[in-house]
């Protein structure tokens, strides 16, 4: 059979797209099986601060809340392909990955009420050793960096931690109810909160709150960056309370340490004016 010279270039580019593309599919599958899956927007920032390049893949799907997480295909097919999982285990996270039969690290112990643990630098220290050796056992070839980068990434929640001392006996409203453990660790005194659960408080609630912030010389509102309040306009319109945002990392695409340096930095800013 004569098969002109077009046809073979035709035939040859045909071959060769086959080739690459089922290449291309076995080196991502190869990638993922090599790596770690993190489950949870804050695990995510905090674990990337101490991997090294290319160790941990983002298993959260975008936008998702930590306390009530969904077990997406997206979700299922990154976790069955990595080589281990570090999550949250804050919710449903942790029935998920407790099912698979690798490595696993949760950061949170189980049946937690409040799990906003990752707002208070102090405890996220803790946490440090705890991702440190599980990444090593995972990739023993890379010790040296995790240990440089989790020396680096524990003098940075130090100068967290001295910043947020800084804030002792202030007082704050919050949008969100996530902040016990910051006023635990921190002496923070949170006056109040817009939200009970995911809804805004009652009328009568913000009567009583407003009430308690005429008698404060000096409150600040910390606001969720991503979720408009109808509640918090009242309060700036009708007292003129200051406000600023802090993002309470639920939905985290940059690291721990950008994220919450400058939270901080707004909030002494703020109290600065």
């Amino acid at each position: 059979m004569i098969v002109n010279k077009s046809h073979r270039e035709k035939m040859f580019r045909v071959v060769a797209c086959v080739v690459i593309g089922l290449l291309l599919v076995s080196c991502t599958r190869r990638e993922s099986v090599s790596q770690v899956a993190v489950l949870g927007s804050p695990a995510y920032a905090v674990t990337s601060e101490i991997a090294a390049e290319g160790e941990i893949v983002n298993a959260t799907p975008l936008g998702s809340d930590p306390h009530y997480m969904e077990f997406t295909s997206s979700v299922a097919r990154v976790l069955e392909q990595s080589k281990a999982v570090i999550a949250l285990g804050a919710s449903a996270d942790r029935k998920m990955v407790s099912e698979l039969s690798k490595p696993k690290l949760f950061l949170l112990p189980e049946g937690l009420e409040d799990p906003h643990v990752w707002l208070s630098p102090k405890r996220v220290l803790a946490w440090v050793p705890q991702i440190q050796s599980f990444l090593d056992e995972q990739f023993p070839n890379t010790k040296d960096v995790h240990a440089q980068n989790a020396e680096k990434f524990m003098a940075t929640l130090q100068e967290l931690d001295a910043n947020f001392e800084k804030l002792r006996g202030y007082c704050f409203v919050t949008q969100h109810p996530a902040f016990t453990y910051v006023e635990q660790d921190y002496g923070w005194r949170v006056l109040g909160t817009l939200e009970v659960g995911e809804a805004e408080i009652s009328p009568k609630q913000l009567t009583a709150l407003m009430e308690a912030l005429k008698s404060e010389q000096n409150c600040l509102l910390l606001l969720n960056p991503y979720e408009p309040s109808k509640t918090a306009e009242v309060l700036s319109e009708q007292l003129g309370l200051p406000s600023v945002d802090f993002d309470i990392l639920e939905v985290a695409t940059r690291s721990y340490s950008s994220i919450m340096a400058e939270n901080i930095d707004g909030v002494l800013h703020a109290l600065r004016q």
